[in-house]
């Protein structure tokens, strides 16, 4: 039989440990939970984890830090951060520095379980490395703006922008029943919740919106054949199109730091 998967909880309140191993423990993981990112890292150089969750704003190290100190030690977990909505672009920098995804609070049973759970997949952790680099053919055309592992933004004709999955994100979702997704003229918020995936096994999961901007298309084909986003994330799997608001400043935030 495999061995459970390890998953290492970390935040400053005890509150919060406990919601998180009550959401995640029926799943069948192995749960250890620490109040600070110094705690988290003895247990990661004494004893390993396959999956990190960390409370982004803690006194002391926060999440930023502890998870540049688990990627210098080359490590391949991957990273879950717990936000705000106060803390929404530090938590897209997060995923601009190689962090696998985050949930922002409060979340459901559902979000939680679905982002640990594509955490949880072989292969999950290798996607993306220091300074969001892919480290496999994740990247897709060179005419791409990346967040991370998470998506991409192409800047099209007539000034709208397109948006659609990584690779990286498409291997994680499994089988998909559905996608819930924006009407047109919706307003986005960079960093907000951009698309659903309702998977077949009942789980959520959450694509963030790379960019500001107002909905001015939808991807009919992925409605209607969700699987599409999965198979051909940088061609007929697009998912939607903004009108930005202010395109510059947005993929300004989205480029690696040197």
């Amino acid at each position: 039989m495999k061995d459970a998967p390890r998953v290492l909880v970390v935040d400053d309140e005890q509150v919060v440990l406990d919601s998180i191993r009550k959401h995640l423990r029926r799943e069948g993981y192995e749960i250890r939970t620490v109040l600070s990112a110094a705690e988290a890292l003895e247990i990661l150089d004494a004893e390993g984890a396959d999956i990190v969750i960390t409370d982004l704003m803690m006194p002391g190290m926060d999440g930023l830090e502890l998870l540049a100190r688990i990627m210098e030690k080359g490590e391949r977990i991957p990273v879950i951060m717990i936000t705000g909505y106060a803390t929404m672009r530090t938590a897209l920098q997060a995923l601009r520095r190689g962090a696998f995804d985050y949930v922002s609070t409060p979340f459901t049973r559902s979000e939680l379980q679905g982002v640990v759970a594509r955490g949880a997949r072989p292969g999950a952790g290798g996607g993306v490395g220091v300074g969001g680099a892919p480290t496999r053919d994740v990247a897709g055309p060179e005419s791409l703006h990346h967040l991370g592992g998470h998506c991409w933004v192409q800047e099209m004709p007539g000034g709208a922008a397109r948006v659609g999955l990584e690779r990286e994100f498409a291997f994680t979702l499994g089988d998909l029943d559905a996608l819930e997704l924006p009407a047109v003229d919706d307003v986005l918020e960079q960093g907000s919740v951009c698309v659903r995936f309702l998977a077949r096994d009942g789980r959520s999961h959450t694509l963030w919106s790379p960019i500001t901007g107002r909905v001015s298309a939808v991807n009919e084909k992925v409605r209607e054949r969700p699987s599409l986003a999965v198979s051909d994330p940088y061609g007929e799997g697009w998912i939607l199109e903004l009108v930005p608001r202010d395109l510059a400043a947005d993929l300004a935030g989205l480029a690696p730091e040197a």
